[in-house]
């Protein structure tokens, strides 16, 4: 997937909640939003854990949330940030752990 139309900034989403939206548009030209909930650095790459994101607050409640983990890759001929899904099982589970351990951490820090 390629950021062709990338919105780094919050969007209004409540009281002091403000998530990180990106919209990334596929090969085909379909735009998908996604919820970034955290981001690393590990063995000289760049992950993004985002979940899909929804406008409507009633659909996000109904939806089935998936973690999806992204590499960030170097910049395509227009300068914008590729983006790929990590479908390597023995990446994915490896990067998957740090985001697990460092999510968990912070939702045992709320309660």
């Amino acid at each position: 997937m390629q950021d062709k139309d990338i919105n780094l900034q919050p969007e209004e989403a409540g009281d002091d909640y403000s998530p990180t939206i990106i919209t990334l548009t596929d090969e085909n030209g379909e735009d998908f939003q996604f919820e970034v909930v955290d981001e690393i650095d590990h063995n000289e790459e760049h992950y993004m854990a985002v979940v899909e994101y929804f406008d409507d607050p009633q659909k996000a409640l109904e939806a089935d949330p998936v973690l999806i983990i992204f590499r960030v890759g170097e910049p395509d001929e227009e300068g914008l940030d590729t983006f790929d899904v990590v479908d390597d099982d023995e990446e994915y589970f490896e990067v998957g752990g740090i985001f697990e351990e460092r999510l968990s951490k912070l939702f045992e820090e709320e309660e």
